[in-house]
């Protein structure tokens, strides 16, 4: 009777071990699953937040008020260096868009720095018609997209920390173009409307075309 009693006392603390391995098994794979599924969501998500950027940039580049519109809130803006806010909402940044157009304003992403469902962060360069008429490089700017359902909710940018601005250099070119539009009574208005754009399309037109003179 005894051994009867030890050996079904086995058998139950055998049973009882085997169903929780089992348990615990399930419980492991059930675990697993929902991290696999979590970082397949999580993947899904930084995905869709680069094609946003992505399209938000190819929509700033063919100057798609519209499209933009529907891309922002109503508070949107801009800033450099999280300090200087240069685009104060929504309607500032859409009425910029007949000045970009006028300038033949460029964006193109270089490289994608970090990226998830709240933020992208990427270097940029961004060129128009004064790089082309004052031969200028592009700008390269390091920017953060901030996004919320779905939308680029805000933007920061600023220099990389690589980037060299020879602002003495562009000092003299910007002053020999103003210089040489003040001589000749061409008008230069540097806010950023399409009735300015085209002011200054035209100034810089003229600076360059004029005849230059020979370099010695």
């Amino acid at each position: 009777m005894k051994l009867y009693v030890m050996n079904f006392r086995y058998i139950f603390l055998s049973l009882m071990a085997a169903i929780c391995v089992i348990s615990c098994a399930d419980n492991n794979k059930k675990e697993n699953n929902a991290t696999t599924t979590e970082q397949s969501k999580n993947t899904e998500n930084t995905a869709e937040s680069v094609v946003l950027v992505q399209s938000f940039v190819d929509a700033r580049n063919s100057y798609n008020k519209e499209k933009l519109a529907a891309m922002t809130p109503k508070n949107y803006q801009e800033s450099f260096d999280n300090k200087v806010v240069e685009v104060k909402s929504q309607d500032d940044f859409l009425a910029q868009i007949g000045w970009a157009k006028v300038m033949d304003s460029k964006t193109t992403i270089e490289k994608v720095i970090s990226k998830n469902d709240a933020a992208v962060v990427v270097i940029e360069t961004n060129s128009n018609y004064i790089n082309t008429a004052l031969e200028l490089k592009p700008r390269k700017f390091k920017t953060k997209y901030y996004l919320k359902d779905g939308k680029i909710v805000r933007q920061s940018f600023g220099y990389p920390p690589n980037e060299k601005i020879d602002v003495k250099a562009n000092n003299v070119i910007y002053g020999n173009f103003e210089r040489y539009c003040k001589v000749r009574n061409i008008p230069v208005s540097w806010e950023p409307t399409k009735e300015d754009g085209e002011i200054l399309r035209k100034a810089l037109e003229a600076y360059a075309n004029r005849e230059r003179e020979p370099k010695q």
